[in-house]
């Protein structure tokens, strides 16, 4: 790293175009640099350190030549991107706490190091120049996902290992054990588990309070039955040495009380301890756990509603605390689900003549299916059952599910999920037996037509009711689609007409109708054509099963000639989340309702630039497989 002194003369063409500094008058300007020093740094060095205080003498730096990236290690999080003319560093002096990021040069850079006395000089005494400061400081605090006063939380997350929440040793019992003696060691022991060891001390399950509860009282079992035909197998364990991070996940995937943690990856390795919800809540003091518990028991649709309100500010908290975007999106997804599920079985059991029902499910389509609503719930779904024996068994049943969709569709409303469109289960045509759909499809797939929403359908997961009828219809489509590359191109062709918002020279595109400020709505023309291409491409590889974007492009990988473009893509989707969380999420702070349309006012000059590569790789996407599929006549 070599410095030298810098000239006002040297740096004038590039003054006169940056701001804040093109606002400066000649004395401010010589006040600023007088002292300043051209710094020179190879690829790879580090700028400033995540995680400490800068030390003194502090400096803003100005990118004069180069690249440096800003990188939060603790999530792999990008926070900025800063080329020629951008600035870095300012928060490190307008805030004694450590950096919650890295600063990295990509390439070789120069940087003008503007000593901290003289930045406060001209920052106390030019009010524009402080501005602009004090706005990107604000823009940096969304882009992180993270408050100042979140910082620790942050850190306890991501950096605690399980194991600081076991305080005791496990306590365990052999498989022949009876639950009677097993309740009765749980109790001496004031826990509310018990693991079911072997010889060897390898644990082969989990016996809980729960478990006691549902499997025994409940169903009136008998106490002197062993362990073994009521523990919970096989264990889904984590190493103690993950992060609770990773902890909470795992038992919000899993729908878990208590997790079993091992010394090493291997489940067979030597148990470590149990922990609970109650754990994670007592070191960040809130529980995914248990909001998603309170969901399954609550009894009333108002409940429900209220329970959704504390479930989007039990997210915004986790995003604070350093939660990866697609995490976030993956638990969003979660609770979601579970309101649904609830107002499903509410609304079930208001139904007269449960004799005249039939194996029925409900589907998630759209965003929903793709677990990938976020904020913003609308309602795509509908219902598939199975196929009736007889005509007036058919009559019934359509009459029963009938009231039944329409009722939940209601409730869903009445909680949240907007009714933005007509898929929706109560309307006829979106209520079929498992043949209907099966002809549904095949008649979509041979006659292709615009105005039906096809995609959406592509997306369908079975979300409450009998899973198997579902499982079936997508067996039956797979079939189809072998034989459907007519079809195939088609969906390309639509896909390919979502252009990102970017201009031949590289300018955003803004929607400028409406009384909002310029913008683009970063859900229609950023991730919907990552999630269309995506949707084909695994469909044109066999695989119809999980319908998350992410996942299909780890399946579109596979493809020949494809695992450089799902590759990209998956980055730049990941990148493109970021923003449209981050984005909600402060309209929410602010009171307002949440939406995707993004001013490029919002964002740092470096996330500005790393939108536009995005957008351009998506079109680079765009162009290799409108080629790739050229070949197939579009019907």
């Amino acid at each position: 790293m070599a410095s030298q002194p810098v000239t006002l003369e040297t740096l004038a063409a590039l003054l006169d175009s940056t701001p804040p500094f093109d606002g400066l008058t000649p004395a401010a300007r010589r006040m600023l640099f007088e002292a300043a020093l051209l710094v020179s740094y190879e690829a790879g060095d580090v700028i400033l350190a995540q995680g400490v205080i800068p030390a003194h003498p502090r400096y803003l730096y100005l990118v004069v030549s180069g690249a440096v990236q800003q990188v939060d290690k603790d999530t792999g999080r990008l926070v900025d991107h800063c080329e020629a003319g951008d600035v870095f560093g300012y928060d490190a002096l307008l805030h004694e706490a450590p950096l919650p990021y890295e600063a990295r040069a990509l390439e070789p850079t120069q940087c003008v190091l503007i000593p901290e006395a003289a930045f406060f000089r001209v920052y106390r005494s030019c009010e524009a120049f402080a501005a602009f400061f004090e706005k990107n400081l604000q823009l940096y605090a969304h882009r992180l996902g993270r408050s100042r006063m979140d910082m620790a939380g942050a850190q306890v997350l991501l950096t605690t290992p399980l194991r600081a929440l076991v305080h005791r040793a496990p306590v365990g019992c052999a498989p022949e054990t009876t639950v009677q003696e097993a309740a009765r060691r749980m109790r001496e022991a004031r826990v509310g588990s018990i693991l079911v060891l072997d010889t060897d001390g390898r644990a082969l399950g989990i016996l809980t309070n729960s478990d006691l509860r549902d499997k025994v009282v409940a169903e009136g079992r008998m106490p002197d039955m062993p362990v073994s035909q009521l523990m919970s197998t096989p264990l889904i364990t984590l190493p103690a040495y993950a992060p609770v991070m990773e902890g909470l996940m795992t038992m919000a995937r899993h729908r878990l009380h208590h997790l079993v943690l091992t010394e090493n990856e291997n489940p067979d390795s030597p148990v470590v301890g149990v922990i609970s919800g109650q754990d994670i809540a007592h070191v960040r003091g809130h529980d995914p756990v248990a909001t998603l518990k309170r969901i399954e028991k609550a009894d009333a649709i108002a409940t429900l509603a209220v329970l959704r309100q504390e479930a989007f500010a039990l997210l915004r908290q986790l995003r604070q605390q350093g939660m990866a975007a697609t995490d976030l999106l993956y638990l969003a997804a979660e609770l979601s689900d579970r309101i649904v599920v609830r107002i499903l079985q509410l609304t079930e059991a208001q139904q007269p003549d449960k004799a005249l029902a039939i194996p029925w499910a409900w589907m998630a389509l759209g965003s929903q299916g793709r677990r990938e609503m976020g904020f913003q719930t609308e309602q795509a779904n509908a219902l598939i059952y199975a196929d009736p024996y007889s005509e007036q068994r058919a009559r019934w049943a359509e009459d029963w599910l009938g009231k039944l969709a329409h009722q939940a569709n209601e409730a869903l409303e009445a909680v949240g999920f907007a009714r933005c469109s007509e898929v929706i289960a109560s309307s006829p045509r979106y209520r079929q037996s498992v043949s209907g759909w099966k002809h549904t499809f095949r008649h979509w797939i041979d006659n292709p037509d615009e105005k039906v929403p096809i995609s959406l359908f592509f997306d369908l997961r079975a979300l409450y009711g009998a899973a198997a009828l579902v499982e079936q219809l997508k067996v039956d489509l797979q079939q189809t689609l072998q034989q459907a590359q007519g079809f195939l191109a088609w969906m390309m062709h639509n896909a390919l007409r979502n252009r990102p918002p970017l201009s031949f020279f590289g300018r955003f595109l803004l929607d400028r109708s409406g009384k909002q400020q310029p913008g683009f709505d970063i859900q229609q023309r950023g991730l919907m054509p990552i999630t269309d291409l995506a949707r084909v491409l695994a469909l044109e590889a066999g695989y119809v099963h999980a319908t998350g974007t992410l996942d299909r492009l780890q399946v579109a990988a596979q493809l020949p000639g494809v695992k450089q473009i799902a590759q990209d893509l998956q980055e730049a989707y990941r990148f493109l989340v970021e923003l449209q969380l981050d984005h909600q999420l402060q309209q929410i702070e602010a009171g307002q309702p949440p939406d995707n349309l993004i001013a490029p006012e919002e964002l740092t000059s470096g996330q500005r630039k790393m939108l536009k590569l995005v957008f351009s790789i998506i079109q680079e996407a765009q162009e290799a497989l409108a080629t790739r599929y050229s070949a197939h006549k579009i019907r």
